[in-house]
């Protein structure tokens, strides 16, 4: 039986968060797309209120100091009043900070170190960054939009560069820096090249040695939470994984029914976010409790000894509230039966007759043989005849039978049309995501790419395509597990 718990507090949002980034104190920043930053207590209460320039697209923390960086205007840094801000023609898309410098990347393929007073300590280019991360030593590792993963030093100084395969078409879902300063990287392969590489696998990297090791996963993983021993996958099948360091098969730890999304540490357990729901789980895969959010949840954030929940519903046109809960909770369980203390009754209202009722209840008459007699002549006088009882179908069965019968269909989301530059070949990558499709009552069993002339081009969420000048229309058929299908568009101009 699987326990649940409930939330302590239960906030109101404006809007969709969109990134978020803890601080000291127990205290956590969030993002939105109207450019409001939110400064948040541990109980939930917005603190400070920050108007930037645009949309919020990335937060970090470096000693205290929180770091923000928009998509038109650039990076700014505050702490509980501005600090310094650093003007970004082309905006920033990508920001994460070390103990000793913050790391931006550009629109235009720049990846600029900033020190602690906004100071410019290092500018390199090496083309579109989807994600950066860091080391606490100040290692940074830049996974690009062509597949091709950097280990930059501090002064963004080239450690290691591994291209994208050549015969393939190679994407990075997630990386993450474990304790010992060794970076793991989730690698994901189209399989369009037969041969012994993984379609799906972890790759170990050290700063100064290379690649370490590569493991097989069973699935795309969209979240590593690194740990004492090794690390903890999550997966676009739901699949959570552990992979102890020095360890080339993962240990499967429990299987949920939708992607992982989030992980964090919780003591000895880990919180987990799958679609909906939070769970607790031991390492040995036992469920402790889970907690059913009003959206998708996207972000689990550690405070104060609880927990703040923000997420998307994705269909709704109302913002899912910001979540507080204390994962300490005990769990209830609410099939079990509930005590019910029974008040002690008074003599006063004891429900007994008092000796004057008893009295004149002894004092009626006895009507017992004068009823029998009426009895017998309405028995002899009357014939009831019972038929055969009338069939009816159990309505209650019948609608829950219809309910399970109706297969709402997916919704596709192939993205927002884009304006991208041409290189210095004449052309332009670009990746087609559709990682934000979703089915509202089931999962997404199959993925089809068509380009405009009908031809397809992918099968997965992701598609990296090559594209000359021009306008490109792109189709996302997205089929749930029963069979329902919707489509989304997306064009692409390459100028």
């Amino acid at each position: 039986m699987r326990g649940a718990i409930d939330a302590l507090a239960t906030i109101e949002m404006d809007e969709v968060v969109r990134c978020v980034c803890t601080l000291p104190e127990g205290n956590f920043a969030a993002g939105f797309d109207s450019g409001t930053l939110h400064i948040y207590g541990s109980d939930g209460v917005v603190i400070r209120t920050t108007a930037l320039d645009s949309r919020v697209v990335g937060l970090a923390s470096l000693r205290g100091v929180l770091v923000a960086g928009t998509s038109t205007g650039g990076v700014q840094a505050f702490q509980d009043e501005p600090l310094w801000d650093r003007p970004l023609e082309s905006g920033c898309e990508v920001v994460t900070a070390s103990s000793l410098h913050t790391v931006v990347a550009d629109g235009t393929g720049q990846l600029i170190s900033l020190a602690d007073d906004g100071s410019e300590v290092a500018q390199a280019e090496f083309g579109h960054v989807t994600s950066l991360t860091c080391s606490p030593e100040g290692v940074f590792a830049a996974a690009l939009e062509d597949g091709r993963l950097l280990l930059l030093g501090p002064a963004l100084e080239v450690l290691h560069d591994s291209p994208a395969a050549e015969d393939d078409v190679e994407t990075i879902s997630c990386m993450a820096f474990r304790h010992d300063g060794v970076l793991l990287v989730a690698r994901n392969s189209l399989g369009m090249t037969v041969d012994d590489r993984p379609e799906n696998r972890l790759e170990c990297w050290h700063p100064e040695n290379g690649l370490l090791n590569t493991s097989e996963l069973p699935s795309r993983a969209t979240v590593l939470r690194p740990t004492e021993s090794g690390t903890i996958v999550g997966c676009f099948d739901g699949s959570l994984l552990s992979l102890d360091i020095g360890d080339s098969d993962p240990r499967l730890i429990a299987r949920l029914d939708y992607q992982v999304s989030q992980i964090i540490q919780w003591g000895d357990d880990i919180l987990v976010a799958s679609w909906f729901d939070v769970f607790r789980i031991t390492t040995m895969g036992e469920v402790v409790w889970h907690f059913e959010h009003i959206g998708v949840v996207e972000h689990i954030i550690p405070l104060a000894g609880r927990v703040a929940l923000m997420g998307d519903d994705r269909k709704g046109k109302t913002p899912p509230p910001l979540v507080i809960i204390d994962p300490d909770s005990p769990p209830r369980y609410d099939d079990m039966p509930v005590e019910v203390e029974n008040p002690s009754v008074s003599e006063e209202y004891s429900g007994a007759l008092s000796d004057e009722e008893q009295r004149q209840v002894d004092m009626r008459p006895n009507t017992l043989e004068g009823a029998e007699s009426i009895l017998d002549t309405l028995h002899e006088d009357t014939e009831l005849e019972v038929g055969p009882p009338a069939i009816e179908s159990d309505l209650l069965e019948d609608l829950s039978a219809a309910a399970r019968a109706i297969n709402l269909p997916p919704v596709a989301d192939a993205g927002e049309d884009r304006t991208v530059d041409v290189d210095e070949e004449g052309k332009a990558t670009v990746l087609l995501d559709g990682e934000r499709s979703y089915d509202p009552d089931g999962s997404i069993g199959r993925w089809a790419w068509e380009d405009g002339r009908g031809n397809v081009i992918g099968d997965t969420p992701q598609v990296r395509v090559r594209l000359s000048g021009g306008v490109h229309v792109f189709h996302l058929t997205v089929t749930d597990d029963r069979g329902a299908s919707s489509k989304s568009t997306i064009t692409i101009q390459v100028r």
